[in-house]
């Protein structure tokens, strides 16, 4: 699969500008039982990447699709990219909101798909990712959420990495305290749900602007709902200096506790208690070593210029007088 964006040249190809051969068997897209899914895309001047994901959402050609874009009141052009597609959207606004998940929480609420899934506006689906979410269902009849693999990729798409689901765990507490020995790790960008979980776990936590997603898979852990993990790629993951991922380190360890923090005062039993107190000690106990290596670093980073400079001095003085 061809994928390429070149900004300078302004020249567009591969996917998702080019299509892919969609579906492969052995579902067809004259199936009247493919599930209805719903995709939310909640973006604010995003436009350098906004058609891209569009188009990949489109480009599936899942014929039980249900698009909805909510922008937050861009003013960078993507209002008018918007607009070259609105017509194979099932519904779009935009207007201010307070961050990414009153956005998402808009686009659910409107949401009648029988599985559901965000995809942020500067990320892509891979061809065949709906498909692949309606194999599975097929295959696995009882599966209430799937993920799949995500690669990370720089602002044009060259690859940066892979992020491949990680579950070996069937406590729900493993969900929370991803980074326990048998911690989960599940990409957002290739998450999908059914509405069962949906209406077990509810909306998004408003509060929350960096870890949204980890709040939530806690959720539909502790609601009894458990992923089945694909190995196949799903969606392409953009890391560039805009994004939150690469700016917000700090917010996203920040939320991380504050969500087990409240778990802790919501969990009945004494063990989960423990489990989550136990886990805040040592995680904040991390990042507190974390920030102080951090500082070590910069305090030593001027020594070692300024040492670097007596060498070469010491070394051009040794030369001049040798």
């Amino acid at each position: 699969m061809n994928l390429s964006r070149s900004s300078e040249k302004n020249i567009q190809s591969g996917w998702p500008w080019e299509a892919d051969e969609v579906p492969s068997e052995p579902l067809s897209s004259e199936d009247t039982t493919l599930p209805v899914i719903t995709i939310i895309t909640p973006s604010y001047n995003q436009a350098d990447f906004l058609e891209a994901t569009i188009r990949s959402v489109l480009m599936q050609n899942y014929p039980n699709l249900e698009y909805i874009v909510i922008d937050g009141g861009s003013t960078d052009g993507s209002i008018e990219i918007i607009h070259r597609y609105q017509d194979r959207l099932a519904y779009w606004v935009s207007e201010p909101d307070t961050g990414q998940c009153q956005a998402l929480n808009k686009g659910f609420v409107r949401a009648t798909g029988d599985w559901m899934a965000w995809l942020n506006s500067d990320d892509i689906f891979l061809p065949e990712a709906l498909w692949a979410v309606a194999r599975t269902i097929r295959s696995n009849p009882e599966c209430e959420w799937i993920v799949g693999a995500v690669d990370f990729v720089d602002a044009d798409l060259k690859p940066m990495g892979v992020f491949k689901p990680i579950c070996r765990t069937d406590d729900w507490l493993d969900f929370v305290c991803t980074k326990r020995k048998n911690g989960t790790a599940l990409p957002q960008a290739g998450s999908f749900w059914s509405r069962k979980a949906w209406n077990a776990a509810g909306q998004l936590d408003e509060s929350l602007h960096y870890a949204m997603d980890h709040e939530y898979w806690g959720r539909l852990a502790y609601n009894g709902f458990r992923p089945v993990c694909l190995q196949q790629t799903m969606a392409l993951f953009r890391l560039h200096q805009q994004a939150k991922t690469a700016r917000g380190e700090d917010e996203f360890f920040a939320e991380e506790l504050t969500i087990v923090d409240n778990w802790s005062r919501k969990v009945t039993t004494s063990a989960e208690v423990q489990v989550l107190t136990n886990y805040r000690r040592t995680f904040a106990l991390r990042l507190l070593m974390r920030d102080m290596q951090h500082r070590l670093n910069s305090c030593l980073a001027p020594l070692r210029t300024l040492v670097q400079r007596l060498r070469v001095a010491f070394n051009y003085d040794v030369r001049q007088n040798s």
